[in-house]
């Protein structure tokens, strides 16, 4: 899991940054380069059923995702900018769904996330 875990977090940073390798925080628009960025997630990672969702994660700076606690008023107003008013229930479903992972599972994701970062990192020259 820890892996995955490391995969996905570049994969959600890159897909979230320019073709100079920034990206805006999601919370505050604070530009970062994505290596110094987060991954922040709405929804915390102890909640396996949005742990890997790419709508719950987005890239994000060290001060929102850490000191502010995910500056969470602020990620939930660009949810529902981005993604519509039906985002927050959809997450929250999610979040309270009972999910595990076979250790296949974990490997398959792993394994495709690997893929999406080097297709990420040759589409935008990082």
């Amino acid at each position: 899991m820890e892996k995955l875990d490391k995969i996905f977090s570049e994969y959600i940073r890159l897909r979230d940054a320019d073709d100079n390798g920034y990206i805006r925080c999601y919370c505050c628009g604070y530009p970062v380069h994505w290596k110094l960025a987060h991954n922040g997630h709405f929804f915390s990672r102890r909640f396996l059923g949005t742990r890997f969702n790419e709508e719950n994660c987005h890239a994000c700076c060290v001060p929102c995702n850490t000191y502010n606690n995910g500056n969470l008023k602020a990620y939930e107003e660009h949810l529902r900018r981005e993604y519509g008013e039906g985002i927050i229930n959809k997450l929250t479903m999610l979040k309270n769904t009972l999910t595990k992972f076979a250790p296949y599972e974990i490997e398959e994701m792993k394994e495709a996330y690997k893929l999406k970062v080097k297709e990420l990192k040759k589409e935008k020259g990082l």
